[in-house]
């Protein structure tokens, strides 16, 4: 992690870790905590979650398979690239907790494109097939 300097001139390293070592999946900040998944264990990954001021591991746990990451009212949505699950994901530094997922039921190819969340609705692609989800509150 590097801080810029005020007038953007210079940068201050401020901590490094190989925990977090994201490979396309990208990784989101919630309430002073980075969560994500890595590239380690032979490219099957960890979901993992640091703190964003240090840099300490908080954890790092195997779920399926690396992927990518969002985050919407609270929660995070992770979608593994292998089987091609999505999980539902309470944001805490103690664990990666799991409140429920779904396999995605259509397409080919690698789950590598990243779900999108607007109004409400959650979408995925795999390969050729678009799903969407509501998942507003009721």
């Amino acid at each position: 992690m590097f801080k810029l300097s005020e007038d953007g001139l210079n940068i201050e390293l401020k901590w490094t870790s190989p925990v977090l070592d994201v490979h396309h999946g990208g990784s989101v900040l919630i309430d002073g905590y980075i969560y994500g998944s890595n590239w380690i264990n032979n490219g099957t990954g960890n979901w993992c979650c640091l703190d964003w001021n240090t840099g300490e591991t908080k954890y790092e746990k195997t779920w399926k398979c690396k992927g990518s990451v969002i985050s919407a009212d609270s929660m995070l949505y992770c979608y593994e690239e292998r089987t091609g699950y999505i999980a539902l994901v309470k944001p805490t530094p103690e664990d990666f907790a799991l409140v429920s997922s779904f396999k995605i039921p259509a397409g080919t190819g690698p789950h590598w494109a990243h779900p999108v969340i607007n109004d409400g609705i959650l979408y995925v692609r795999h390969g050729n097939s678009l799903m969407a989800y509501n998942i507003r509150k009721n």
